[in-house]
């Protein structure tokens, strides 16, 4: 009997080996802001607001939509913080490396900004469409003059990028590529308004 044992032992270990390396993943949005160009400057300072979020993506594991009415938390695949976390600092990170206002504060800061930028996340997950998968982002947001709160600009999305496959270690990547071209497009309407 000692003998069958101790033949098991090393699948015991094996298996006890493979478990703790497949761990739980983290992921963030730390991805490369697009260079300015000089294409222009707001002179205002402007406040990123807490993000709101829809109640579905509350929790920090990654969402996976195979049906429209069907969502799935992942076991092993969390974001860093909270989605509505990331965004704001992905926004704020945008917004002071693309020095395109003059100052950017968050809620926390005690200086009184000339606008505030409000934002709802309204989608941050991985969607299967037509058997392939997708990074999906949506997103309101709204820039009000924070003396009188008259909205200044208003900017809706929800758009799609492919993902190769089902694997989450590419969905930051996407995600943060659709918010950086949205706010691209932001700053775009906002130097029209402007000019």
């Amino acid at each position: 009997m000692p003998v069958r044992k101790s033949r098991f032992l090393p699948w015991a270990g094996l298996l006890l080996f493979l478990c703790a390396c497949s761990g739980p993943h983290y992921f963030d949005l730390q991805t490369e802001v697009p260079e300015s160009r000089g294409h222009g400057q707001i002179g205002k300072t402007l406040r990123v607001e807490g993000v709101g979020i829809n109640q579905t993506y509350l929790d920090s594991r990654i969402v996976s939509r195979e049906s429209p009415f069907r969502v799935k938390y992942a076991a092993y695949a969390a974001w860093s913080k909270n989605p509505e976390e990331l965004i704001q600092d992905a926004v704020v990170r945008f917004w002071k490396q693309r020095a395109f206002f003059s100052r950017i504060a968050t809620y926390e800061d005690a200086v009184e900004p000339d606008w505030t930028m409000k934002i709802r996340v309204e989608a941050i997950e991985k969607i299967r469409v037509a058997r392939k998968w997708h990074a999906r982002l949506a997103l309101d947001i709204e820039i009000v003059d924070s003396r009188n709160d008259d909205v200044l600009l208003s900017h809706s999305f929800d758009r799609k990028m492919s993902l190769e496959g089902k694997k989450n270690r590419l969905l930051p990547g996407r995600i943060s590529w659709i918010l950086h071209d949205e706010l691209l497009k932001i700053e775009t309407r906002l130097l029209a308004q402007q000019g």
